[in-house]
């Protein structure tokens, strides 16, 4: 299997912005904000490694599986991490001996916050609670830091964009700052762009929301290619799937996503990519001698959903499906 570069930064090649995230003090409650592209994750995972040096209790909190799985990738050595919402049940438990409140309802049950909320207030606080390193915390709501801060947690490293969410309860940087008492000037933001080229910078620009709490990044003069949108009829569903996985062949190490609005279009992807792969592997030989149309023989092609989470290398060259919630 082709690899593709996938690790964090070295100390040497962060920039002055970054050097001044890396610097503060491990105690207390830090919030770091910036655009798509401006390391915030990156900031996170060397966070979190060097509480792994230095032998501290410390956890790493993301929202959902994929980007669990991504980070953990991504960290030298074993990181000590989670979904939040796991974590949570878990630790609400261990502390106040009481299951974490849930509204009634059929299929998922969402948190009863003020239940939570008023079992917290009336729990004495730990006194070992870990360091948390909390990575895109715009998605987490409100309730949630409320909650850790009477259950006696302290010590806090929140990276997050209020302008990237994915579901209507989340948290914006002002109230994430009142709920962990920090004070605006306190609050370190990331401006420059440093993973996406101009085009693409500009693309991801067009859907902030406006709010000035998070400032926009600054376009990166590196050129790169332009997005595109292809649009298509029904009946060109195969054509577009056998142009994907050309894309792959081209260049194997390629890691190409298909985001879906819904499970029935993730499978309808992931059945279309199958048969292309098939139609292709019967044409004529490509020039390096490789079987039927693909020169590199079939590339692999992965579907994370739902209780279907296989664990997805970021580190390799293939097809990745997945629903738009988990992106």
């Amino acid at each position: 299997m082709a690899k593709r570069t996938y690790e964090l930064p070295g100390i040497q090649d962060l920039s002055k912005e970054q050097d001044a995230v890396c610097d503060r003090p491990k105690e207390g409650q830090h919030l770091i904000v910036g655009g798509p592209g401006t390391g915030k994750t990156v900031m996170a995972l060397l966070r979190a490694g060097r509480h792994q040096r230095e032998g501290d209790d410390y956890v790493f909190l993301v929202y959902n599986h994929l980007l669990h799985r991504a980070s953990a990738q991504q960290f030298p050595g074993e990181l000590s991490s989670a979904t939040w919402m796991a974590w949570f049940h878990k630790r609400f438990k261990a502390v106040t001996g009481e299951p974490v409140p849930q509204q009634a309802a059929d299929g998922f049950r969402p948190i009863d916050w003020e239940g939570v909320l008023r079992i917290a207030a009336d729990t004495p606080p730990v006194a070992d609670a870990p360091f948390l390193v909390i990575d895109e915390g715009q998605d987490m709501p409100p309730q949630f830091y409320r909650a850790l801060v009477h259950l006696g947690f302290e010590r806090f490293f929140v990276a997050a964009d209020q302008n990237q969410q994915i579901y209507d309860e989340h948290s914006s940087r002002r109230s994430i700052e009142t709920e962990l008492g920090i004070d605006t000037g306190d609050v370190i933001e990331l401006k420059h762009n440093y993973r996406n080229c101009g085009p693409v910078a500009k693309l991801a620009g067009a859907f902030r929301t406006g709010d000035p709490a998070s400032p926009p990044v600054a376009l990166s003069p590196r050129p790169g290619p332009a997005a595109w949108l292809c649009a298509y009829e029904p009946e060109r569903f195969a054509d577009i799937c056998r142009r994907i996985v050309k894309m792959v062949d081209r260049d194997p190490a390629t890691l190409v996503g298909v985001i879906a609005p819904e499970n029935e279009v993730r499978e309808r992807y992931v059945e279309g990519l199958r048969e292309a792969v098939k139609s292709l592997s019967g044409a004529v030989a490509g020039p390096s001698g490789a079987a039927g149309g693909l020169d590199h023989g079939p590339p692999r092609i992965e579907t994370f959903h739902g209780d279907h989470r296989p664990d997805v290398r970021f580190d390799e060259g293939g097809i990745l499906l997945i629903n738009a919630q988990a992106c």
